[in-house]
C-alpha cells in the first residue's frame, strides 16, 4: 500500500511540472503534419545563379487575415487535467469570426514575421537578355578584322598563314625523318659492333733486350752449403743480348658500339731457339758470349678504341691500353768467349742461370688499324712493372778440381726491356 501511495505522489508531481519547450514543439510537430508548411516554412531556397537579394517590402496584411497564434508559453503549457492533450489546429483560411478576436501579442522585434521569413530567400539574378547575339557580333567583328589583315598581307606580297598545328604534330611531321635516321644509325652501329665482336686469333713478332748480371764477391759452397768467397769470376760479369721472339694470341673481343670495346686474351712470346749474349761488360762479339732461351706467357685485358676512316665505317684507326700478368722462363748456356771473365780451372755449361721462373707484371699500350672490320694490325709494347720470384730458380754451378761453387740467387740479377710487339689478328 505504501508503495502504491508513493508512486501516485510521484506521478502527480510529474504532471504538475512544465515540460521543456523543445519537447512541446516536437510533440506539436508530430500531432500536426501541417506544422512547418508553406505558411511557417523557414527553409531557404538556393538557386544555381544569382546573388542573395532582399525581397521587395510587401505591404503589411490586415490583421484579420493573419492566423491567430499562440505564444510560446501557451504552446508549451500543459493541461490541468491528466487526460488533456494539446491540439494544434491545421491551417485554415481566416473566417469572419476570427477577425473579431483581439490581436495577439507581438514579438520583441517590430519586423513582421513574414518579412523576416522572406529575407531568408535567395532570389535568382536576371539572366542576360541574349548572350548568343553578343557572341555572334563579336565573332563577326573578329572575322572582318582577320579578312582585313589577310588583304594587307597579300597586298604587301606575302602569303597569309591560316593553318596552325600543335607543337607535337609539328614535331612529328617535320622531325619524323630525323627520328627514323637516328634509329637507322643506331641499328647500323649495333650491326657493325656485332660484326667486329667475337673470338680472334693471330700472331706476330716480338723484340726485346735481356740483361743478366752477377754483383757479389761471394758464392755458395756446394760441399758445405754456406756462402764463401767466390773463386769463379776474375771480373763480375754483366751480359746483354737481343731477344727476337714469335708471338701467338688467342682471345675474345666485345664492342659496345663501332668505336669502343674490350677484350681478354692470352699471348705467348718466345724465342724459337736461343738468343745470343752479344755484349759482356761493354765488349761485343758476333759469336756471342752465351746463349739464352726466353719465353713469356701472359693473360691480358685491354680497352679498345677505334675511329672510322670513311663514312661506311669499314676501316678504323685505333688504340688499345690494358694490363697483363705473365709467367716467364729463362734458360742460358755458356760460350767459349765467356771464359775471359772466368777463373782458370772453373767450368760450367751455363753462364749465370740454369733455370729462372718468375711472375712478370706488364702494362699493354699500342695502336691498331682494322681493315674491313675483321682484320686487325697492331703495333704495341709490353712495359714491365715488377717481377715476383717463385723460388723455382736454379743458378749456374762452376766446378774445378779442388772446389765447386754455385752462384747465389739473390745476387744474380735479371731484367728485360719493354717488348715491342707487332701482330696480325683476325676476328671471326
Amino acid at each position: 500500500m505504501r508503495t502504491f501511495l508513493a508512486m501516485g505522489l510521484v506521478w502527480a508531481w510529474a504532471q504538475a511540472q512544465p515540460l521543456p519547450a523543445l519537447v512541446a514543439v516536437s510533440d506539436m510537430l508530430e500531432e500536426d503534419p501541417h506544422m512547418g508548411g508553406p505558411e511557417y516554412n523557414l527553409q531557404p531556397y538556393l538557386f544555381p545563379e544569382g546573388e542573395l537579394q532582399q525581397p521587395e517590402q510587401q505591404p503589411p496584411q490586415p490583421q484579420q487575415h493573419q492566423r491567430p497564434r499562440q505564444t510560446q508559453q501557451q504552446a508549451i503549457q500543459p493541461s490541468k487535467s491528466p487526460k488533456a492533450v494539446p491540439v494544434i489546429v491545421p491551417n485554415k483560411p481566416a473566417t469572419p469570426q476570427q477577425t473579431t478576436q483581439p490581436p495577439q501579442p507581438q514579438r520583441a522585434n517590430n519586423q513582421p514575421q513574414e518579412d523576416r521569413e522572406n529575407a531568408l530567400h535567395v532570389l535568382p539574378s536576371k539572366a542576360p537578355e541574349n548572350p548568343n547575339t553578343e557572341n555572334a557580333e563579336h565573332l563577326d567583328a573578329l572575322d572582318k578584322q582577320i579578312q582585313t589583315l589577310k588583304k594587307q598581307i597579300t597586298d604587301l606580297g606575302g602569303k597569309p598563314q591560316t593553318k596552325f598545328e600543335y607543337a607535337k604534330d609539328y614535331l612529328d611531321k617535320h622531325f619524323k625523318h630525323a627520328k627514323k635516321g637516328v634509329r637507322a644509325k643506331k641499328a647500323a652501329g649495333y650491326k657493325i659492333a656485332k660484326e667486329k665482336s667475337g673470338f680472334f686469333l693471330g700472331g706476330g713478332y716480338g723484340w726485346g733486350i735481356i740483361d743478366e748480371s752477377y754483383h757479389s764477391q761471394q758464392a755458395k759452397s756446394v760441399a758445405l752449403g754456406i756462402p764463401e768467397q767466390q773463386e769463379i769470376f776474375s771480373t763480375l760479369p754483366n751480359l746483354s743480348g737481343t731477344a727476337n721472339m714469335m708471338n701467338v694470341e688467342l682471345g675474345y673481343q666485345q664492342y659496345f658500339n663501332p668505336y669502343f670495346g674490350t677484350r681478354i686474351y692470352g699471348d705467348l712470346l718466345f724465342i724459337p731457339g736461343f738468343g745470343k749474349y752479344a755484349t759482356l761488360n761493354g765488349n761485343t762479339t758476333s759469336h756471342g758470349f752465351g746463349g739464352f732461351f726466353y719465353g713469356l706467357g701472359s693473360l691480358n685485358m685491354d680497352l679498345l678504341f677505334d675511329a672510322p676512316l670513311e663514312k661506311q665505317r669499314k676501316h678504323f684507326l685505333g688504340a688499345y691500353a690494358g694490363f697483363g700478368v705473365g709467367l716467364m722462363v729463362l734458360k742460358d748456356k755458356r760460350y767459349s768467349a765467356f771464359n775471359q771473365v772466368v777463373q782458370a780451372g772453373f767450368s760450367s755449361p751455363d753462364t749465370l742461370w740454369r733455370t729462372l721462373v718468375q711472375v712478370d707484371y706488364t702494362i699493354n699500350l699500342g695502336v691498331a688499324f682494322t681493315y674491313n672490320r675483321h682484320l686487325r694490325f697492331e703495333v704495341g709494347t709490353k712495359i714491365p712493372l715488377t717481377y715476383l720470384r717463385l723460388g723455382f730458380e736454379t743458378p749456374a754451378i762452376y766446378t774445378s778440381k779442388s772446389n765447386s761453387q754455385q752462384l747465389i740467387s739473390e745476387d744474380t740479377g735479371f731484367k728485360r726491356s719493354s717488348l715491342l710487339v707487332m701482330n696480325v689478328l683476325y676476328a671471326f
